[in-house]
């Protein structure tokens, strides 16, 4: 990891050097994320496993990002952002969300297509800032006891830039395994021991930027 890490800081040096164009900007916008499934472990009366699929929430991003003109219509796109975005668990008497925040740095390339289309695709390393599952009745006094704070990732998409405003929707996915730990009062009542939650990020990311130059 560490000398894939290494090559595209080599890649994104060597193309600051040689851009003949470098812009760069803020953005702004909306995710719709569906973490793994929450899975309530050796709960004793009722089986091995007991597992509550994840609904999607909408979260938010925000940050700064820089852009370098590549031959053959090519761009390269670093950016940095903090994000935060929530997974929806139902239970048999009500409704648990699952919490984080992030900082995102997707290193992206991509091509312009017809002067004002885009498309691209790129590497996202993430790095936790903290992890919460909301307290309900069902999961009372839950706190988290480990939690994965990096992990790595793609994203793909399309956009549409006019001017120096532009948007963009992608899709991005977890590459590497990642989970956090939870236990709470409730649990040891009823002969439960641990909640586990895959929190690698399945999201639709929909952005609005502006270039300053």
């Amino acid at each position: 990891m560490k000398k894939v890490i290494l090559i595209l800081l080599l890649i994104g040096s060597f193309s600051i050097a040689n851009a003949q164009i470098f812009n760069f900007g803020i953005k702004g916008g909306i995710n719709y994320n569906s973490n793994g499934d929450l899975r309530t472990l050796n709960f004793s009366e009722i089986s091995d496993n007991v597992k509550i699929s994840s609904d999607q929430e909408t979260g938010y991003h925000v940050g700064v990002f820089t852009e370098m003109k590549l031959p053959l219509w090519l761009y390269l796109r670093p950016e940095l952002y903090y994000e935060h975005t929530e997974s929806s668990y139902d239970g048999t008497l009500d409704k648990t969300k699952l919490k984080l925040d992030k900082i995102n740095a997707p290193i992206l390339i991509g091509m312009r297509v017809l002067g004002i289309g885009r498309i691209f695709l790129g590497p996202s390393f993430h790095y936790t800032i903290s992890t919460d599952l909301k307290d309900t009745p069902s999961f009372d006094n839950i706190k988290t006891v480990s939690s994965d704070d990096f992990s790595v990732g793609g994203q793909i998409g399309i956009g549409l830039e006019l001017g120096r405003i532009g948007a963009d929707i992608r899709w991005e996915t977890g590459f590497t395994d990642t989970e956090a730990i939870f236990v709470g009062d409730v649990l040891n009542e009823i002969g439960g021991e641990s909640i586990k939650i895959d929190t690698s990020p399945q999201q639709f990311i929909l952005s609005f930027y502006y270039k300053f130059k």
